[in-house]
Parts: structure tokens; C-alpha cells; sequence
């Protein structure tokens, strides 16, 4: 009987430190929306010196994007890096948006890999875009960095 409480309570104690594992802090959730708005806000201000400085520039690193006006997908830093300097050459103007992010889901993978959902609403000149958005992002030296950086938009009308 004592073995088998004892067998219970370790079960308890081990399955309780498996899932508290999957979970993220406030001040990690804080760290990683700010590192999400500070992207694309050098997005679309074009500014691709410090956009790219949001990200983990490896060969693992994945980037995709659809919606109307701008669809792209890239694998390793070096492909996302031309993409994106390709895009920003061909748009230089700076584009004002506002976003508006809810129904964040955090799930921690381990220690140093944080993956994030979110919904969005991108306004620019009165037209709003909603999509759907993945984040993976890693703990580096301290600080967040993208690993993933996936959005697809939602609206059938954003895709004519």
C-alpha cells in the first residue's frame, strides 16, 4: 500500500513538472509580443537592417507570407534576406499600419523555444487585413529571436 501511494505521488509530482514546462511566463509573453510589434514594425517602415536584427539568422530560419498584395515563402536566412531586400527595393515606400493582435496561445517547447499563434488585423489606408500568424521564436544570449515567422490572410477578399 505504501509503495503504491508513494508510486502515485511520484507520478503526480513527475506529470505536474511536464506540464508546468509547457508554460510561459508573463514577463516571456511581454518579451515576445514586443519582439513581434518591433518586427513588423521595421516591416513596413522598410528598414531591413533593423528588421532583420529580430531574427535567427540561420539555415533552420523559415519565413512565409500570404496575402494580396505581397506573397512569398523562403527557407535560411539567405533566401528570406533576398526576398525581403528584393521586396523592400521594389517597395521602397514606407507603409503606416496599425495592428491590432489577439487570442495569443503560447506554448513552450522547451526552455528556449517558444511557439506563439496569434490573430490579426492590419489596417492601412482604410483597408484592414486579418490573418492568422505563427511565431516560433528562440531564447539567444537573452533575447528573443524568429525562427518561424509564418501569416496567411483570412479574408477571401485580401486573396482576389
Amino acid at each position: 500500500m505504501k509503495i503504491r501511494l508513494l508510486l502515485i505521488l511520484f507520478s503526480m509530482l513527475c506529470l505536474n513538472k511536464a506540464f508546468s514546462q509547457n508554460i510561459t511566463s508573463p514577463e516571456e509573453q511581454t518579451q515576445i509580443k514586443q519582439v513581434i510589434t518591433e518586427e513588423a514594425k521595421h516591416f513596413y517602415s522598410k528598414n531591413l537592417e533593423k528588421w532583420s536584427t529580430f531574427y535567427r539568422q540561420t539555415p533552420q530560419t523559415y519565413w512565409a507570407i500570404a496575402e494580396k498584395d505581397f506573397s512569398g515563402q523562403a527557407e535560411t536566412w539567405d533566401k528570406i534576406l533576398q526576398l525581403v531586400g528584393n521586396h523592400f527595393s521594389q517597395n521602397p515606400k514606407a507603409i503606416k499600419a496599425t495592428f491590432k493582435r489577439e487570442n495569443y496561445t503560447f506554448r513552450k517547447v522547451n526552455p528556449t523555444y517558444i511557439w506563439v499563434t496569434f490573430d490579426q488585423t492590419r489596417s492601412t489606408d482604410n483597408k484592414k487585413f486579418t490573418s492568422k500568424e505563427l511565431r516560433i521564436v528562440e531564447l539567444i544570449k537573452g533575447e528573443w529571436k524568429i525562427v518561424n515567422r509564418t501569416g496567411f490572410s483570412i479574408n477571401s477578399e485580401n486573396l482576389k
